[in-house]
């Protein structure tokens, strides 16, 4: 009995192509390792806005002026050029991303680092001002950087869980080739999230603000 024939008039270089277009699903990478990623960030914020909402404005104050070498500020927002903020942040994405090479560790700690750090500052600079100006400072530019930040984290987490899979004989390899065309894909599209919330973060925040709250909005408050 002979071997089964591709049918009549199938290409099956073309059946091939066909089925790796059909597997392309960035979506996947963004399953509950992006779920794990949030739970995570907001913990940490949360945590961190709760501790340093009971230490008095004062004392925060003070420890802010002492870091800057007893120079006070004069607004909650730092002065900010587009260059080092992108750099910054595109540093700060790679180091979370690096969780696909070191069993999400780098990842996990990096939530947890910049969740607390945003749940610290909202904590004080909504003391400082409002809950309209925090809002107005992060939002515009704070969606497309976090999105960028958790969907690195995913990353970081889902390459050692599909690598720990074919350890266990699981799957028939760590990632498949579309798979990797899909990392490819997303890392360019998380540096150009980087770049446009950078851009905005210089060109439009302050803008923002002084729309929602007025001008004079950052001018600090005096306890």
């Amino acid at each position: 009995m002979s071997p089964p024939t591709e049918a009549a008039g199938t290409d099956p270089a073309r059946t091939e192509s066909t089925s790796s277009r059909e597997e392309f699903r960035p979506t996947r990478w963004f399953r509950w390792h992006l779920v794990a990623s949030l739970a995570l960030f907001f913990a940490s914020a949360f945590a961190a806005y709760a501790l340093v909402g009971t230490i008095p404005v004062e004392q925060l104050v003070a420890l802010l002026e002492d870091a800057q070498g007893g120079i006070p500020g004069d607004s909650p927002l730092p002065e900010l050029s587009f260059v080092p903020l992108l750099v910054n942040n595109l540093r700060a994405m790679l180091f979370i991303g690096l969780g696909a090479i070191t069993g999400g560790l780098l990842s996990v700690f990096g939530l947890v680092v910049n969740g607390a750090v945003v749940g610290a500052v909202v904590s004080f600079a909504v003391r400082q001002t409002s809950w309209a100006v925090v809002l107005a400072a992060l939002l515009p530019h704070g969606i497309l950087e976090l999105s960028a930040f958790f969907m690195a984290a995913s990353i970081g987490l889902r390459v050692p869980h599909r690598v720990l899979r074919w350890l266990l004989g699981w799957d028939e390899t760590p990632l498949s080739r579309v798979e990797l065309v899909e990392l490819a894909a997303i890392s360019l599209l998380l540096v150009a999230m980087i770049a446009v919330a950078a851009w905005i973060e210089v060109n439009v925040t302050l803008d923002v603000v002084e729309w929602v709250a007025g001008e004079g909005a950052l001018d600090p408050v005096n306890a």
